[in-house]
């Protein structure tokens, strides 16, 4: 089951994003990904390029002020989606020594704790996800309690 469709986040990196750091999308073997259908998310090189353009991580530290910035931009309208962005990036912000450990031997062009970083927070928004986004079915109920339950979302 695709978590997407049981909390239809609005995207978050911006078309404008996308498009100044398409260059850095790459495998780990350097080949330039078009699409991301191949892998679950960008590539940590793409991950870090996005930070870098926002200014919300540097020196193993989110800037949650940069990131309220941001999110005030691109959720204007969305107060809700704004705080579930700042609350989940600030949760997982307290864990980036932690994703310093959970590379293992992935060969990459970039490092790997921004791209950490993107997963826990898409984690702490799905287990968080607002209720007038979330599909109350069996199957969308079934995976938010494994998600929450997940050894990663714990620490």
């Amino acid at each position: 089951m695709n978590p997407r469709t049981c909390c239809p986040l609005p995207e978050f990196i911006s078309d404008d994003l996308k498009q100044k750091c398409m260059e850095y999308n790459v495998a780990p073997n350097g080949e330039l990904i078009v699409d991301n259908t191949r892998l679950h998310q960008p590539s940590p090189c793409f991950i870090s390029c996005v930070f870098n353009k926002i200014g919300v991580y540097e020196n193993q530290k989110v800037y949650i002020d940069k990131l309220k910035d941001y999110v005030q931009v691109k959720f204007k309208d969305d107060s809700e989606m704004q705080n579930l962005a700042i609350d989940s990036f600030t949760t997982c912000g307290s864990k980036i020594s932690e994703f310093k450990d959970m590379k293992g031997d992935f060969p990459s062009l970039c490092a790997w704790t921004q791209a950490f970083l993107v997963v826990c927070v898409y984690n702490e928004m799905l287990k968080n996800c607002p209720a007038t986004l979330w599909s109350n079915t069996q199957d969308c109920n079934d995976a938010r309690e494994y998600f929450a339950n997940c050894k990663h979302s714990k620490k």
